[in-house]
């Protein structure tokens, strides 16, 4: 039988090869298969690092190479009956978590939801909007913000969020709701009814 090429496998099947289970997948096969998963992914988790991590580049590309290595330290954990993508990103978002803990980082983001229609011909208010949208969410507690990132800016679904996160499915609603109505607050001046319009919790 035909080996697929790795550009053609799924992500659980490469990291498979990359745990090295099996005695068919050679040295040089496992490190073309991370090759592969880092072409997939470096470029997704140094978004997320750097809206996480106050902005930083230098620090977010810092943190991409440092999650592919504890990717080879950790990869006997991995489950290939899970989705390879939330299990990443639960490494991710605990390194941000630590960050956080021992550096004091904050998050601060570059908004990228789109304004209210009612703004888009209007620059100033725009603008206004977007820096009040940022002032709402860098005055969000770090693990509100983690799942207001995820959900709004990464775009998981609330079951993948708290598989990310390692919280119950109520938590995570919890803490998007309480996100989300601290931030419509922040923007009723706006719109009155940003709060029912603007962000989605299913």
């Amino acid at each position: 039988m035909k080996r697929l090429h790795h550009k053609q496998q799924s992500d659980e099947e490469l990291m498979v090869q990359v745990m090295g289970h099996h005695a068919s997948f050679s040295a040089k096969q496992a490190e073309a298969a991370l090759v592969e998963l880092h072409r997939r992914y470096s470029k997704k988790l140094l978004g997320y690092f750097i809206k996480m991590l106050n902005k930083d580049v230098d620090l977010a590309q810092d943190f991409v190479q440092e999650i592919f290595l504890k990717l080879m330290e950790k990869k006997h954990l991995f489950d290939p009956d899970k989705k390879f993508y939330s299990w990443i990103f639960a490494i991710a978002s605990n390194m941000c978590k630590t960050a956080y803990r021992h550096h004091g980082k904050t998050v601060s983001l570059h908004p990228e939801i789109n304004h209210p229609q009612g703004l888009a011909e209007n620059l100033v208010e725009k603008r206004l909007f977007l820096i009040a949208l940022q002032e709402g969410i860098d005055n969000l507690e770090h693990h509100h913000k983690t799942v207001f990132v995820l959900r709004y800016l990464e775009h998981f679904s609330l079951n993948e969020i708290a598989e990310i996160t390692e919280s119950s499915l109520g938590t995570v609603k919890s803490r998007l709701f309480y996100a989300t109505k601290k931030i419509t607050d922040h923007l009723k001046h706006f719109d009155p009814r940003f709060e029912t319009t603007l962000f989605k919790l299913n």
